[in-house]
């Protein structure tokens, strides 16, 4: 039964079936409005795309969740701990501008063309394990951990821990009763992490951020560890499961791409605009009482960027050119994705592979409510038909030396996504 509510929730399964309702409700609100973001507890959301883009950059405005009056109550719900994370993203002034800078200058010695080749070869290893199926799950089965063992690797933790790290920040992100243990849980893996590498050091972000001249704590790097891997993994993941739903239901936006019309990267980018995976995020405080387009914003309640509806909001400039990037899914200012790059080669590499692989996918074995809960925006499910390896030749794959197939089929060859 859909119960009404005085303000749209951001939660539960009336949210998660219809998530446009709530979204309509808030826009038809103003460009920001209340909404319930866990059971009784309120948060001011932003709809629109100037509105969000002048208040990203307002110096009125603290991501510092020490001004949250939950905070300083000692009363924040469990399943909100994603909202109080530490890190780069939760930082001001001096300590933000050396913790950013640590990240970017140790971010810059990853090798980009090594990353992919990784997913490359972790994305085949996890078709491997299915393909004989004819049929899978490419959210729960390939999305999430071919992106869980991007990050593990990325961050130099022990390849067993990638079920863990996905588990944990799938309870933070989905805002789950769990999701305090999920933080402690995070905590305790990336701590461990941080020890081995102290002792033996390694080509990986915890390794550079060890030996980076800001000298950061342990907690510190604990911080900047699991804002990078709880911000990035899921929305990451959502990205991909977004990406290949799109292109199983929407037939003209996968006949773009088949057809040779849009590039894989320019679909990307049209996922982040109309669907993108962080739904509510980018979580500021008011310094003090203020009023926002003829809101009063009180001092001490979360303000929330809806990237979901900013990406939607008719207002936003350059809307329905497939080349747009005025989308806020990276944020924007002193606070916006420090790693854009990197996650688009994760997401480009994991979706060639898989339209490359089972090439004759088909429609969705179900239709499911997405995985919709106040701050992750994705299908809970992708399910899908595809013709067995023997059937099209997957086991007579070449190899280079560096791991990258020379076989080519799926997304140069019209009407064999759908």
């Amino acid at each position: 039964m859909n119960t009404y509510h005085p303000v749209p929730r951001l939660f539960g399964d009336d949210f998660r079936e219809r998530p446009h309702e709530a979204y309509d409700r808030l826009r038809a609100a103003g460009p920001v409005a209340w909404a319930e973001i866990a059971e009784g507890v309120h948060a001011l959301v932003v709809t629109s795309w100037t509105t969000a883009r002048a208040l990203l950059a307002d110096p009125d405005f603290s991501r510092d969740p020490a001004h949250w009056s939950a905070v300083a109550d000692n009363r924040i719900p469990a399943e909100l701990a994603y909202m109080v994370i530490p890190g780069v993203q939760r930082a001001e002034g001096r300590v933000h501008e050396r913790l950013r800078r640590a990240l970017e200058e140790c971010l810059a010695g990853i090798d980009a063309h090594e990353t992919r080749a990784r997913v490359q070869r972790d994305s085949r290893m996890l078709i491997q394990r299915f393909a004989a199926r004819g049929h899978a799950d490419l959210m729960r089965e390939y999305a999430e951990p071919v992106v869980a063992l991007a990050f593990t690797e990325l961050l130099g933790c022990p390849p067993e821990t990638a079920d863990s790290l996905r588990d944990a920040v799938h309870a933070l992100t989905a805002a789950e009763p769990d999701a305090t243990l999920g933080w402690t849980d995070l905590a305790d893996i990336l701590r461990d992490t941080i020890r081995t590498k102290k002792k033996t050091p390694g080509t990986d972000l915890t390794s550079f951020l060890l030996a980076h001249p800001a000298a950061l704590s342990e907690e510190e790097t604990v911080g900047q560890l699991a804002s990078l891997i709880v911000l990035g993994a899921a929305p990451t993941a959502a990205w991909i499961g977004s990406t290949l739903h799109a292109l199983l239901t929407e037939p003209a936006y996968a006949s773009q791409l088949v057809g040779g019309a849009v590039t894989l990267r320019t679909a990307l980018n049209e996922t982040l605009s109309v669907r993108c995976p962080v739904a509510n995020s980018s979580v500021h405080y008011a310094r003090r009482p203020k009023t926002v387009h003829g809101v009063r914003v009180p001092q001490g309640v979360p303000v929330l960027i809806s990237h979901a509806a900013t990406g939607l909001d008719p207002g936003r400039p350059g809307r329905g050119d497939a080349l747009d990037r005025s989308h806020l899914a990276w944020s924007a200012g002193i606070h916006r994705c420090p790693a854009p790059g990197l996650a688009t080669s994760i997401a480009e590499a994991a979706i060639e592979n898989a339209v490359d692989a089972l090439w004759d996918l088909s429609a969705p074995i179900s239709t499911v409510a997405g995985k919709h809960g106040p701050f992750m925006h994705c299908p809970a499910h992708v399910g899908v038909f595809f013709s067995p390896p023997q059937e099209h030749g997957l086991e007579d794959e070449q190899e280079d030396e560096q791991g990258v197939r020379t076989r080519r089929s799926g997304m140069n060859t019209p009407g064999r996504v759908l």
